[in-house]
């Protein structure tokens, strides 16, 4: 039976800002981050410590948070009654389909105002960008939460272990696409994935229409990436 799951949706600067410097400073799933933000704004991160980034980061930020609070506090109380209202019951069908229980009942979401949504899977933490209408962040969330599941449950079975951790954690990305045909009530946009993963993405959702069978699911993914060593 499922614990009730609880998830709070925080503003806190210091995480907001961690990812601005993370995110230019990274190279993820084919995604150079800061080519997503202004040059002027990124020159100003890229190539910095984080203790120097902060610097600059951290006066910007609540200045921004300072002149766009009305807007940043409506999405807060939004994003906060959308999770206590319909997040139970996403969380129950995210069991169904992985066939787990999910992996721990508190959930903390952090705003933040750079457009990446990173997550800590140990402490169970989920960057959700903002301001935008509420309604997208409980997608954002199943797409981390179903990326959780796969951790606790699934990357240590006998398949998955034949994978290098690259291809493990491109198995991982391209499983989302099941949330477009499972979880579609609960999803304000599609879950698209990056463009590095939309070739087995496709495969994997052929498969999963015929069989809808999450674990066969896993080990077909990890055979394609091991055929043809991607």
């Amino acid at each position: 039976m499922l614990k009730k799951i609880r998830i709070q949706v925080k503003l806190d600067v210091r995480k907001d800002a961690w990812n601005w410097w993370d995110a230019c400073n990274k190279i993820s799933h084919g995604v150079d981050w800061r080519k997503r933000i202004d040059d002027n704004l990124s020159k100003k991160i890229h190539g910095k410590t984080k203790q120097e980034a902060m610097h600059f980061l951290l006066p910007y930020l609540k200045d921004y948070y300072k002149r766009n609070k009305k807007d940043l506090d409506k999405a807060l109380y939004e994003a906060n009654e959308l999770f206590r209202k319909k997040a139970n019951a996403a969380c129950k069908l995210m069991e169904e389909i992985t066939r787990y229980p999910i992996y721990r009942n508190n959930f903390t979401c952090f705003f933040t105002t750079f457009p990446r949504c990173p997550y800590n899977y140990k402490k169970g933490y989920i960057w959700l960008a903002a301001p935008r209408p509420a309604k997208i962040y409980l997608g954002i969330f199943l797409h981390e939460l179903l990326h959780f599941q796969f951790y606790a449950y699934y990357r240590n079975k006998p398949q998955i272990k034949k994978l290098s951790l690259a291809q493990s954690e491109f198995l991982k990305e391209a499983l989302t696409v099941i949330l477009n045909h499972e979880f579609s009530q609960y999803l304000y946009q599609k879950d698209r994935g990056y463009e590095l993963h939309q070739k087995l993405r496709k495969e994997l959702e052929n498969f999963w229409k015929k069989y809808k069978d999450f674990p066969r699911l896993v080990d077909y993914g990890a055979s394609i990436l091991i055929k043809k060593k991607m």
